[in-house]
């Protein structure tokens, strides 16, 4: 039988950072990963902006309504960080169907922002025994296609050649259990 691949069509990725992180963090770390993958795409198709909820004290709904008022390209992947994954989620949820949200290591819910249904173009990789986003990660399957993998931690610098091949595997239409076999396996040999 024939494997579908879902056609690569996207121009631009985001990636939006934790609350206290910043565009120079994880979100660069993986940005580097993915350049190296598509080495194609043109160098402003990746963009990593400054969230205000950087300096750790801004709530998760004001930073929410500053994302919603930037220019976020149509059609564009989001890849966000841990507090960064729920505000892209909601704000698909919200009013911008067209984009396509990747969690790394998200809440469902901080503050006042909780993630309501499920979109079809939201996956969540996550790790439920991560102490920061324990006991809010319960209802990802609900809400998403969703991975809790144990071996997760919040540190995402410390995963991101290990998640680069997820995202990749989500964006290119392959499979994910597949690409996560190939991750663990490689975990295992270390």
């Amino acid at each position: 039988m024939a494997v579908r691949r879902r056609i690569v069509s996207f121009n631009n990725i985001i990636l939006l950072h934790g609350k206290g992180g910043s565009p120079e963090g994880s979100v660069k770390d993986l940005e580097a990963l993915l350049r190296d993958h598509y080495r194609r795409m043109p160098a402003s198709s990746f963009q990593r902006p400054a969230l205000l909820h950087a300096d750790g004290e801004i709530r998760a709904e004001q930073s929410l309504a500053d994302l919603q008022t930037r220019d976020i390209p149509k059609n564009a992947v989001v890849i966000g960080i841990s507090l960064g994954g729920l505000l892209a989620a909601k704000l698909q949820e919200q009013n911008r169907q067209d984009l396509r949200v990747i969690c790394l290591n998200s809440p469902i819910w901080a503050d006042a922002v909780q993630l309501e249904r499920r979109m079809a173009e939201r996956i969540a990789f996550y790790s439920s025994e991560d102490f920061v986003i324990a006991g809010r990660t319960q209802d990802w399957p609900r809400l998403a296609t969703a991975y809790d993998l144990p071996w997760l931690t919040h540190d995402t610098s410390a995963h991101a050649r290990e998640l680069t091949p997820l995202i990749i595997a989500y964006l290119e239409g392959r499979s994910i259990a597949r690409a996560i076999e190939q991750v663990e396996e490689r975990i295992a040999q270390v």
